[in-house]
């Protein structure tokens, strides 16, 4: 198992130096995403981490085993937790880095901007229909105003730029939305309704912003 992390972690270096150079060649299996050099050298970045984090655990492992036998081959260990290596603090700290940068990663992939929203609806409504409606996604953006419909249901627009139009965010929970304030920057994450003049999206929860996640 260690050989594996090892090949892992010369891979990751070696398409790491390519991305540098040529993000187009190290993330070739990444079509749907644009591939810089940014994101060549944050994917890379953290299975090059993951696989030395592993592989020296892997390694502490074996080692530990073999120290073992060699001393007495028929001492038989008390419990499993005993054949398990504790992990190092640096270990620890390297793993919960590891997970925050994909747990960026992941936030990163499924946010949109307020203002990217409603200009792909004002630029093609059945493309952006096709690309967002009754889909689930995070929107990021300035809030605007916090109301009230004619069904005395929530709501908190956000800014696209536009003078008339805007994100228009359905929160069931008034307390939430009680503390929201006018020029607040906030993440929602809710369901794309479609456009009615404003763009609605519906069922919505305030999250913590991506750049909250860094």
């Amino acid at each position: 198992m260690e050989n594996l992390f090892a090949i892992l972690l010369m891979a990751s270096f070696l398409l790491l130096v390519i991305g540098l150079f040529s993000p187009k060649t190290s993330l070739f299996w990444d079509k749907k995403n644009e591939r810089t050099k940014k994101r060549s050298a944050l994917i890379y970045g953290i299975t090059m981490i993951a696989s030395f984090v592993l592989f020296g655990i892997t390694s502490d492992g074996i080692e530990s085993t073999n120290n073992s036998s060699s001393t007495d081959n028929s001492k038989i260990p008390e419990t499993e937790n005993d054949n398990q290596p504790a992990l190092t603090q640096q270990q620890i700290d390297s793993i919960a880095q590891v997970e925050k940068l994909a747990k960026y990663e992941e936030r990163k992939s499924q946010t949109i901007q307020a203002r990217d929203l409603y200009n792909a609806y004002q630029a093609n409504e059945v493309s952006a229909d096709n690309n967002f409606k009754d889909k689930r996604f995070y929107v990021e953006g300035v809030v605007e105003d916090i109301g009230k419909d004619i069904l005395d249901d929530i709501y908190v627009t956000l800014k696209t730029g536009d003078i008339i139009g805007s994100i228009q965010c359905y929160i069931d929970d008034a307390n939430v939305a009680a503390n929201l304030q006018k020029g607040q920057r906030i993440t929602v994450f809710g369901e794309c309704a479609g456009l009615f003049m404003n763009v609605l999206i519906k069922d919505c929860k305030v999250v913590e912003n991506l750049s909250d996640l860094k």
